[in-house]
């Protein structure tokens, strides 16, 4: 009786510990467990939305193999026999051969399968299963960049989960059909784009699948997105994928609600090309949605596809709540739906962010922080920096300068790649100067008044328009 309990202990894991809602499942099996399946039970709290596993083992190197996978209370989420080390499941995307969607609480189990031992009569096992309900602010898998840098993409495309049926169909040339999402993937590497979003209308369906192809693309940031597409504007969130309910008006729901609950998920909200029309043939195209929170506003999608000036383009609707008091960044979107077509405009427009790392996280800091530029027809585009100096202190472009009263500053301008284009310097929507840059790169300064409630920034301008929008240095009083 003593040495059965021995062999009973020995195969039975230990649960442990390992924070808040975390768990450590191990254990030790033996030739006696060689092609079996054992199931290790833990239980999932309510209101969790990822779980994270790392699964390891001893004796890999003398033809020990053990595989895992994972049923939750209800049903199977996934096995990925010897392929993964770690992966998680959550509410809305998981790891490749795992299946997203709610988490149910209760008893969930890992199961672990015993197929040889090699060598070994004594392997350990170890599961670590960190449980989070901040699912909704976390990357499906981040890429990772040694150090800050500027990173260029597109905030805007779409694919056949919802309007993105533009793409060529290879078998019949004078149709079209609809748009996969790693055809949005290999189009994004063919431009060398370092982050692309996808935002298909009022869904996030294409989450899962831009998961399983996060993991091929290790240097090409896949950005969650979705585009609320309402009767009175469109707004793109990104960062979450978290339902966001999009139906205006619907049981009383407002703007204000939408803004609640994308902060609630940990999301950036951004209005959608709010100057073009709107109406019966284009409903909600422009943004007229009631009782907007404008200081909650954080983002703007100033440049839409090729429209950068003109009564329609986003530029004269942001520089009018910038004078407003308003402080909103910048970005641009190509709005592309027919990634693979000679009508494609995937990143025309780009966005440039300074950013820490290349992660979801690091880029939508990045663009919160407003250190962001335009470049209106695309990656190859001029660069652009700004800075304004006074007193001692520096302000980089997206920051605030702080003044008791009107005071003179210096104006810092860095461009590369614009020879022979010209530098308007705007003041509150008004071009206050313009220089020629007259090389490959150019560093001016330019001395200008400034006062509490002003905003300066910089546009480049070729014979053919404007090919780059700086955001602002803001200013306000001390």
């Amino acid at each position: 009786m003593m040495w059965l309990l021995l062999v009973l202990l020995a195969q039975s894991p230990m649960v442990t510990s390992a924070g808040p809602h975390n768990v450590v499942l191990n254990g030790v099996v033996g030739l006696s467990d060689k092609g079996t399946y054992q199931e290790h039970g833990f239980d999932v709290p309510a209101g969790t939305t990822r779980l994270d596993f790392s699964f390891t083992h001893s004796h890999k190197d003398v033809g020990a193999q053990l595989e895992v996978g994972v049923f939750d209370p209800v049903r199977f989420r996934g096995t990925s026999r010897f392929s993964k080390t770690t992966f998680y499941i959550a509410d809305g995307h998981a790891a490749a051969s795992y299946h997203d969607g709610p988490l149910p609480a209760g008893r969930w189990r890992v199961s672990l399968g015993i197929p040889a031992l090699g060598t070994s009569t004594r392997v350990e096992w170890k599961v670590t299963v960190t449980m989070s309900s901040a699912a909704a602010t976390r990357s499906p898998l981040e890429p990772t960049a040694p150090a800050p840098r500027w990173l260029v993409g597109d905030f805007h495309a779409h694919t056949l989960h919802s309007d993105g049926f533009g793409c060529l169909n290879p078998e019949a040339p004078s149709e079209t059909r609809g748009c996969h999402t790693w055809e949005i993937v290999e189009a994004a590497r063919a431009r060398a784009l370092d982050f692309v979003a996808v935002t298909d209308h009022n869904t996030t369906s294409h989450h899962g699948e831009m998961a399983a192809l996060q993991e091929t693309v290790p240097n090409l940031l896949l950005v969650r997105g979705q585009e609320l597409t309402t009767f009175h504007g469109h707004a793109n969130v990104y960062g979450t994928s978290a339902f966001i309910d999009f139906r205006l008006g619907f049981g009383g729901r407002t703007i204000t609600h939408v803004v609640d609950d994308v902060a609630a998920a940990g999301g950036l909200l951004s209005i959608n090309h709010p100057g073009r029309e709107t109406g019966d043939r284009c409903t909600g195209c422009g943004w007229d949605a009631p009782g907007t929170p404008w200081s909650r506003i954080e983002v703007m999608e100033v440049v839409n596809g090729t429209n950068v000036e003109g009564p329609t383009a986003g530029l004269g609707f942001w520089q009018a709540r910038l004078n407003e008091g308003h402080r909103v960044t910048a970005i641009g979107g190509s709005d592309d739906h027919a990634v693979r077509s000679d009508r494609t405009r995937l990143a025309t427009p780009t966005t440039v962010v300074f950013a820490t790392g290349l992660s979801e996280t690091a880029l939508l800091d990045g663009v919160r922080s407003g250190r962001v530029y335009i470049r209106t027809r695309g990656p190859e585009g001029p660069s652009v920096d700004i800075s304004i100096g006074r007193a001692g202190q520096s302000v980089v472009m997206g920051g605030t300068l702080r003044l008791t009263e009107p005071s003179e500053g210096t104006l810092r301008i860095e461009t590369a790649g614009a020879t022979g284009q010209q530098v308007e310097v705007v003041k509150n929507g008004v071009i206050l100067a313009i220089r020629t840059v007259p090389g490959d790169s150019m560093a001016v300064t330019v001395p200008l008044q400034v006062a509490p409630n002003d905003w300066i920034n910089v546009r480049l301008r070729d014979d053919l328009g404007i090919t780059a929008i700086s955001n602002p240095v803001y200013v306000r009083r001390r």
